[in-house]
């Protein structure tokens, strides 16, 4: 098993809980957390289990195991300190911000291409594994035996995910927390217009959608990655934060 790479940034006395997407790390959400920071956000970042282990381990963790990795990374900013967490989560990151906004108190919630509609479209469990593969210099017909060899746990894995967004998608409007929702247009991964699907079902009236014409899924690494991070911290910046002394 890998070592951890969750990471903690403190830089001031506001709070941010920064998730990452399915199949990636922290590495994929470094630089917004970095940008954070220099914002004076205290960021931590929590790494899923299983997520940059191979696909072995990979496959022996589910999605409600990564869920609470994410809480625990909310309990821990409540146990340094912090009162006011606002959560900013990367597509399934994303969806976790929303599932946790339906169970908790943050100050706001930032889901950024994040898969929440009834259709529930999004790329299969095996072409994440399949480039994982080719990323550790497997050839490609040992790399499809492989996934044939783990077919079992792909569809479990692939059920479990399905049925944890869905769950998310039909208990959206519990949210009344602020919320910006992000969305590349030329997002390769998932629908678009599920973007509109959260601004509209979502219960609260401080609520803004920014799409981003030329970014795709990658939203916080794609070209207007500048962009959004601006946008982001415009976003929390506005908010209505209690002012404490610094943690």
């Amino acid at each position: 098993m890998s070592a951890d790479r969750s990471f903690m940034i403190k830089a001031g006395n506001r709070a941010v809980l920064l998730l990452h997407g399915f199949a990636g790390t922290t590495e994929d959400v470094r630089s917004l957390g970095e940008h954070l920071a220099e914002n004076s956000y205290t960021v931590y970042a929590p790494n899923f289990r299983g997520h940059g282990d191979e696909p072995a381990l990979f496959l022996k963790t589910t999605p409600e195991m990564w869920y609470e990795d994410a809480v625990a990374g909310y309990k821990f900013l409540e146990q340094e300190g912090f009162h006011e967490i606002a959560i900013v989560g990367v597509a399934m990151g994303g969806v976790f911000a929303l599932k946790m906004a339906e169970s908790f108190s943050p100050k706001a919630i930032v889901p950024l291409c994040a898969n929440v509609n009834k259709t529930m479209r999004y790329i299969p469990v095996e072409k994440y594994l399949r480039k994982q593969l080719q990323q550790d210099g497997i050839v490609e017909g040992e790399a499809e035996a492989l996934l044939k060899s783990y077919a079992p746990e792909i569809k479990t894995m692939t059920d479990a995910r399905s049925a944890f967004y869905k769950y998310v998608a039909d208990n959206i409007e519990k949210i009344h927390v602020p919320t910006m929702i992000g969305q590349g247009c030329q997002d390769e991964e998932i629908e678009a217009d599920d973007a509109n699907y959260i601004f509209k079902n979502i219960h609260t009236s401080d609520k803004q959608l920014c799409f981003y014409q030329g970014s795709g899924h990658d939203l916080v690494n794609d070209d207007e990655k500048d962009i959004l991070e601006e946008d982001v911290v415009y976003f929390l910046d506005d908010l209505n934060w209690i002012e404490e002394d610094a943690i």
